[in-house]
């Protein structure tokens, strides 16, 4: 089973991904609806520093980036985002990763969603309770989910034509904000506007902070890992699979990162010209280009509206299809799940339709938790992409003696990783209390759920005949002699000290000295919770040694059927 399961495995990394592709999946996934609907919001809340929030979520997720790139080119694999850490810190810990990023790509699907909504209503009346509202009506609940649906049903289409259809859209979605920026800054900026916005002054950095997460800042950046969960999937020739998504990941970061700081800069001083920033649930960037004469880029950008959150959505979507697998794969969910050949709709159309199924009830059900609305949903999103982009350095640093690097590059990884790792700590802390608590709520139902549906299907035969999965919780039975358990139990432990800190110092009237023993304590304790995981993974492996893909220029010498079985659980 073991050695069928490494064939299926090879036959799904089989399609070689060029540069253009890797860039069309990190852009695609990264503009969507946030550069559209974030800036207001940042602004709201930051003032005429909202620019700092962008700058702030670019660097962290440079930051980051630098982590999780050292450890795709590592150790290439598809899904790695879920095996890496099971092979490192064992089941328990990949469960929480993994609940985590199902539900980021699952409510990604219903924000985006909710975003096409607004952007269709400048068009189409009664989608919204009024036109400064984020508020959907009954008809506007049902414009959302025909547009999941929509969504789920273009990645059925074969995979050589969904990279061709993103990658070109891609280039559309890219073009819109840049020709905006340059058309509103060359009309606008010496035009004086009818003077009812005023300045708002900035509220400074740390409100800046706070906005990362509650006000799509981090929503607008996520995606540029979709690169890397594709990470089996990249062309190898020259200048290798490394290079290749060194440049789409990190070249799509700066990318954004100017265009995201140019686009508020824009928003702001639009605002403070007086331009109106009313009815403004589809484009503020519509209604500032209709404002001054030019009405064509608001259409434009109107539509745009409904393209661009629709084209993240499809990179999204087809991104947790191999998420999923890999999961399946580690018997971590549903057996069923784990090859395209079991789940697809035919052998020649490498399509996981049963998890575009499932992804779809898991959107809806989060829509309907959430109330339908898009700030919700990215504040949730925003909190666990950072629980999820925390775990890689915990990975990289663990898996140092597997990956072949050693001195100074081995010491940078290390600063690197944990420094990223604390500073995830001290945003999730200033997101607030709000944030956080919906944001872990969301992940402790997710957690509950992928560790005792097998428990269920045990003590219920009949359900047990449709689900089929591993029973790993009852490993905390074991904590004591149990690494993984060990592990799993640092890490929930870390996001419990950061759920009371931001319930003790994240939202009350205190003063600046409270704030900043709160982060203090955010930092310090993150760095401990950081060695506590490290020290269990590493005993986790000493019991069981991980099997990781090799990178092309080591296997270079290496059989095919090596080359497979290095990639076999």
């Amino acid at each position: 089973m073991s050695l069928q399961r490494s064939r299926f495995e090879a036959e799904d990394e089989q399609r070689r991904l060029s540069v253009f592709h890797l860039v069309g999946l990190a852009a695609g996934g990264v503009v969507g609806s946030g550069w559209m609907l974030g800036a207001n919001e940042a602004f709201g809340k930051a003032g005429s520093d909202a620019w700092l929030a962008w700058l702030f979520g670019g660097l962290l997720m440079l930051l980051i980036a630098g982590v999780m790139v050292e450890l795709g080119t590592a150790a290439p694999k598809t899904g790695g985002l879920i095996f890496l850490p099971l092979q490192s810190s064992g089941a328990l810990v990949a469960t929480v990763a993994a609940a985590g990023l199902w539900l980021v790509y699952a409510i990604n699907l219903a924000s985006e969603a909710v975003a096409m909504t607004r952007g269709l209503s400048w068009k189409v009346g009664g989608l919204l309770a009024s036109s400064d509202s984020d508020a959907l009506t009954t008809k506007g609940w049902c414009y959302a989910l025909v547009f999941m649906a929509a969504i789920s049903a273009v990645n059925l289409v074969a995979p050589r034509i969904f990279f061709r259809i993103n990658s070109w859209l891609t280039v559309l979605k890219v073009v819109v904000p840049v020709l905006t920026v340059v058309l509103l800054i060359v009309a606008g900026f010496d035009r004086h506007g009818p003077g009812a916005g005023g300045h708002m002054a900035g509220k400074g950095a740390s409100a800046a902070m706070t906005a990362v997460v509650t006000s799509g800042v981090i929503y607008a950046y996520v995606g540029f890992q979709g690169p890397l969960d594709f990470a089996g999937n990249v062309k190898q020739r020259p200048p290798g699979e490394a290079a290749r998504l060194r440049r789409a990941v990190f070249g799509t970061i700066v990318g954004s990162m100017v265009l995201y700081i140019a686009l508020q800069v824009v928003f702001t001083r639009y605002h403070d010209s007086g331009w109106s920033t009313a009815h403004m649930a589809s484009s503020p960037y519509a209604h500032f280009a209709d404002a001054i004469g030019l009405l064509w880029l608001g259409v434009l950008l109107n539509m745009n509206a409904v393209v661009s959150p629709m084209g993240a959505g499809l990179v999204f979507a087809h991104a947790l299809t191999r998420e999923v697998a890999a999961l399946s794969r580690a018997h971590l969910t549903h057996r069923g799940l784990q090859t395209a050949r079991k789940a697809s709709l035919n052998r020649r159309y490498d399509v996981y339709w049963l998890v575009l199924v499932v992804d779809f009830f898991v959107a809806a059900i989060a829509l309907w938790a959430m109330g339908g609305s898009w700030k919700t949903l990215v504040a949730v999103t925003g909190v666990l992409t950072l629980v999820v982009y925390a775990v890689p350095g915990v990975t990289l640093v663990s898996l140092r003696a597997h990956l072949g690097y050693s001195g100074l590059r081995r010491d940078a990884h290390e600063v690197l990783a944990r420094t990223s790792f604390a500073l995830i700590a001290l945003i999730l802390y200033g997101a607030g209390w709000t944030s956080l608590w919906q944001g872990m709520v969301t992940l402790a139902v997710g957690c509950v759920l992928l560790l005792f549906l097998p428990s269920l299907a045990r003590w219920l035969p009949a359900f047990g005949r449709v689900y089929d999965a591993k029973v790993h919780v009852t490993l905390f039975r074991d904590a004591r002699e149990s690494p993984a358990a060990q592990a799993a139990l640092w890490l929930l432990g870390h996001l419990v000290v950061l759920l009371s800190l931001a319930l003790l110092f994240g939202d009350s009237p205190i003063g600046f000295h409270q704030k900043f023993l709160g982060g203090f304590l955010a930092v310090t304790t993150a760095l401990v919770s950081f060695e506590g995981l490290v020290r269990a993974s590493r005993r986790h492996m000493d019991e069981v040694p991980p099997m990781l893909p090799t990178p092309a220029r080591a296997a270079s010498s290496v059989s095919s059927a090596e080359a497979v079985s290095a990639v076999t659980e």
